[in-house]
């Protein structure tokens, strides 16, 4: 209980749910994984039993404290080797996507959808201008389907798939035969309908169910295709900077090491990806000295310099604590913040004599002062910031660490 940010995180989640969405409970989901091919849990040393264990111990403290109206309390596992879930629900029930793969006997993303789904124009007139009015058939086409390989396509197909299944289980969930393939709706909900949960909830699980189905096929497909050399990147650790906070939904697969604050002790967490970034640099020469990114969300906007500082000056410099307590000055860090709505790192240097922070920009560097900084200004050195370092690069988005 002593852990502030770990309970300060789902107390926020609960709170938002109580007044956004009353009578919908938030959902805590405590997910372990397992490799098979590649390498486990490093905070458990591949261990899996102890692994779940952990998953177990923190579902049973969790559910302690809140109640079930409050928040809904899940265990998960997932095969990183191809992306698949297992779902836990509350009394032990469990929902594995590889089992559902194998039952109905399927081979390609697109097998999860019903043809009538695959081969017509998506209804949404949003959604299809967005993805270029091509039709799911086309969008999962192929060994690397635009559908998870371009991120708009994946976001708004995502955003469309939650509403649309979330909409028909409601009203009538036989609805759903009219998108996903008959069997699979039934073979899904011969489990659901012996699971304990609010029925606001189970639109969002089903469609979390057919989305990890649809990228496991894809996974599987990719993989069989990958060069000896490829794979071993994909399944194993080969990431090349550790990233410390929150905010890193965009950074690709194994790319970065995610330490984030409140799941345990800080320290032991960075200790645990300093030895795994220590492991895939003597694997993967980078040609230069460990990389780590700290980032800091923010829900809201920042209208005085109190504002900046209390949300993320001071809140960084206690994170760089931390990582001079277990790096020292072997490392390059990149500081930023970003908000919960956009998926954009804005740089900020908190510490002007810290040689270790010599990345390229500094979105406060103009007004890092109560009397220069107002919310308008920030807005605009923003806006700079966007024009020079990101519109104008030819560098994918995943890739923005040219900025160290």
């Amino acid at each position: 209980m002593s852990n502030f940010w770990y309970w300060n995180r789902l107390d926020r989640a609960v709170e938002d749910a109580a007044f956004n969405t009353p009578g919908t409970p938030a959902v805590f989901m405590a997910y372990m994984h397992r490799s098979a091919r590649g390498l486990g849990c490093a905070s458990h040393k591949s261990n899996d039993a102890n692994a779940m264990k952990a998953i177990e111990a923190q579902v049973d403290g969790v559910k302690k404290t809140y109640r079930d109206s409050e928040l809904y309390v899940m265990g998960g596992d997932t095969n990183t080797d191809i992306m698949a879930d297992t779902l836990i629900f509350p009394g032990g029930t469990r929902i594995d996507t590889e089992n559902v793969i194998r039952y109905c006997n399927l081979k390609q993303p697109r097998d999860v959808f019903h043809d009538s789904f695959l081969l017509g124009r998506i209804d949404d007139v949003a959604t299809s201008r967005n993805v270029n009015d091509k039709t799911p058939h086309e969008l999962l086409a192929g060994i690397r389907p635009e559908f998870f390989g371009n991120f708009q396509t994946c976001l708004n197909m995502q955003n469309y798939l939650l509403r649309v299944i979330t909409t028909m289980i409601r009203k009538d969930k036989g609805d759903l035969k009219r998108i996903i393939r008959p069997d699979i709706v039934d073979y899904l909900f011969v489990t659901l309908d012996r699971v304990a949960m609010p029925d606001t909830l189970l639109g969002p699980i089903f469609y979390q169910i057919i989305w990890n189905i649809t990228y496991s096929l894809y996974s599987i497909n990719l993989v069989a295709h990958l060069t000896p050399e490829e794979l071993e990147r994909r399944i194993d650790h080969a990431e090349e900077i550790i990233c410390y906070g929150g905010g890193f939904e965009a950074v690709a697969r194994n790319k970065g090491l995610m330490v984030k604050t409140g799941r345990g002790d800080d320290v032991e967490s960075l200790n645990v990806a300093k030895a795994v970034l220590e492991k895939n640099r003597k694997k993967h020469k980078q040609g230069h000295g460990p990389l780590l990114h700290i980032n800091i969300v923010l829900s809201g906007e920042l209208m005085r310099w109190d504002d900046f500082n209390d949300n993320i000056g001071s809140r960084i410099l206690t994170m760089l604590r931390n990582v001079d307590h277990v790096f020292g000055k072997d490392v390059a860090v990149l500081t930023s913040y970003s908000y919960r709505d956009q998926l954009r790192f804005y740089p900020v240097k908190v510490s002007k004599n810290d040689p270790r922070l010599s990345f390229q920009a500094d979105v406060t560097s103009e007004i890092n002062s109560s009397m220069k900084f107002s919310n308008m200004a920030l807005k605009a050195q923003e806006a700079i910031y966007v024009a020079k370092f990101i519109e104008s690069s030819e560098r994918p988005y995943i890739n923005y660490y040219h900025l160290f």
